[in-house]
């Protein structure tokens, strides 16, 4: 692979951290979903995580505990070597969007409760109301979109 392209690969890898940071996984828990994404091969150690995304082990290690108890990274250990290696779990990504889905329609049900107290208080209700009527669409369209996603991986 070319130089520039390792450099666009690199920045890549920033993007995608900085917008899984927004949903809350750690900033180098994003780099190394990106990293582990892209990486040939596609089982890396958390030594060689390390060096490539220039991190201390120490936060590579709690980062890689982290993404394998949430299901997006696994681990394998083989017998005769003593490293443990690491590499992204496709099959996860389903269920990781699965529950935000779950999370929309969650709010739902909460901002519908609140509608249902502010009955009869149309002026207190108006801003979650608003939020109800988004929620709302949203429970009611994405499980269609959710229907016409793509197989998983196998």
């Amino acid at each position: 692979m070319s130089v520039g392209r390792e450099t666009r690969l690199s920045a890549w890898i920033e993007r995608f951290a900085a917008h899984f940071a927004e949903e809350g996984i750690p900033l180098i828990g994003g780099r190394i979903l990106g990293y582990l994404l892209v990486c040939q091969p596609v089982e890396r150690t958390a030594a060689e995580l390390s060096q490539e995304l220039e991190a201390s082990s120490g936060s590579i290690s709690t980062n890689l505990k982290y993404l394998v108890n949430v299901g997006l990274v696994t681990k394998r250990t083989r017998r005769g070597r003593q490293a443990a290696e690491y590499r992204i779990n496709e099959k996860a990504w389903t269920d990781f969007i699965q529950r935000k889905f779950t999370a929309i329609a969650s709010v739902q049900l909460l901002t519908d409760d609140g509608m249902r107290l502010l009955s009869g208080d149309p002026e207190r209700a108006q801003r979650l109301k608003a939020v109800d009527n988004l929620y709302g669409w949203l429970s009611e369209e994405l499980p269609a979109l959710w229907e016409r996603r793509p197989a998983s991986p196998k």
